[in-house]
């Protein structure tokens, strides 16, 4: 069997085959800078050996062959979850797994072969797994180091050395919480499940193309592209890291739920067409308020749609993007339909303002729109 001889810096992005073995010249003769990368390398191996001790609980004692001969695991199971946790492709004779990676593998697989799951759920659980925890991974380790760097005056690199360090004493906390978190999450899914069930039930059946019937939105910053030529990088992380908290914060105390972020754009589901509506209407109101953050349009729309893995899909939420792409800035645009459905649920809580039927690529023409703040009071946001 084969081993890395230090996987875990080439992961980090330091080149082992090029760090020097022991101190001496540099390439420009400098015995002092020599030293210093020397000093650099060994610091960066033992942070990452820490790390990799709390985390892994164990060597790399295990390859594909290895768990199919000694505990029966489907090599190409191996393979399927190796590769949707999001991790490169190993041989079969390459000892990459530990005891606790053989033990994970080994129980996911036997829920396939018991019959527990089939293999694409087998395989559709891993992938979401690898996506959403390496994006934890990085949210956290990237929180670290903005931590270092605004907080304690580092350096990029320093502060990254800062984050290494500082892991190990917060491993344990921040465990219970991912799994706090993901129990209260599922809990809370759960008990939305039950209730479309019962609305299913109440209505005498649903449409199975699309079953769920929901608010959904978007909203983007205005000439963020300009926007992004003018500011320097840390300054651009700023406004899209102030966009992106303002709206998680409004989305979640108004009652939705965020489906994902790309760059300046946020997209965002809810329950019912007054909270639809108090969302839209709040994201525009307060990103205009925001004395750092350039204006925001806002599409909304209700309607059916269908979710898989995360998102939702259906002409009602094209219909949403689309009416985000053409709405005035500062400005929340919803079809003609859409404002009935939220002067129905909630009169006189928002201003429907008609404005001029539109042709919507892809959609066609659209009695559109704009929806402002009526008698509805504003979220109350807790601070």
């Amino acid at each position: 069997m084969t081993t890395d001889p230090d996987p875990s810096l080439s992961r980090l992005g330091v080149d082992t085959s090029e760090a020097p073995s022991s101190p001496g010249r540099s390439a420009d003769g400098t015995e002092a800078d020599a030293s210093a990368l020397n000093r650099r390398y060994a610091a960066v191996r033992r942070s990452v050996g820490a790390i990799e001790r709390a985390l892994l609980q164990g060597a790399r004692r295990h390859s594909r062959r290895d768990l199919a001969l000694e505990q029966g695991v489907d090599p190409r199971l191996t393979a399927v979850y190796w590769r949707s946790l999001g991790f490169s492709s190993v041989d079969d004779d390459t000892a990459v797994f530990t005891e606790e990676d053989a033990q994970a593998i080994g129980d996911l697989a036997a829920m396939v072969e018991g019959g527990a799951i089939s293999e694409r759920a087998f395989t559709n659980i891993s992938r979401g797994l690898g996506f959403h925890m390496g994006r934890l991974a990085m949210w956290i380790t990237e929180a670290l180091v903005e931590e270092g760097k605004i907080e304690e005056g580092l350096d990029d690199a320093r502060a990254r050395q800062a984050m290494l360090d500082r892991l190990p004493q917060l491993l344990e906390t921040l465990e219970a919480q991912v799994m706090y978190t993901f129990r209260r999450q599922l809990a809370a899914y759960a008990a939305r499940a039950g209730s479309e069930i019962l609305q299913t039930v109440g209505m005498g059946g649903t449409d199975e193309l699309f079953p769920l019937h929901r608010a959904v939105g978007f909203a983007d910053l205005v000439q963020f592209t300009r926007l992004s030529r003018k500011l320097a990088g840390d300054e651009l992380a700023d406004v899209v890291s102030r966009f992106e908290i303002t709206c998680r914060d409004i989305i979640s105390v108004g009652g939705g739920r965020v489906v994902k972020t790309v760059g300046d754009e946020i997209m965002f589901i809810a329950d019912t067409p007054e909270d639809g509506a108090q969302i839209a209407v709040s994201l525009a109101e307060a990103i205009g308020e925001d004395e750092v953050l350039p204006p925001a349009r806002v599409g909304f729309a209700w309607g059916s749609m269908f979710s898989r893995y995360g998102d939702v899909f259906g002409p009602t939420v094209n219909l949403a993007a689309r009416l985000e792409s053409v709405a005035a800035p500062g400005r929340v645009l919803v079809d003609h339909e859409t404002a009935q459905a939220v002067a129905e649920a909630l009169p006189g809580g928002f201003v429907a303002l008609e404005r001029e039927e539109i042709d919507l690529h892809g959609i066609g023409p659209v009695r559109t729109v704009e929806l402002r703040r009526g008698t509805s009071p504003r979220l109350n946001m807790g601070y």
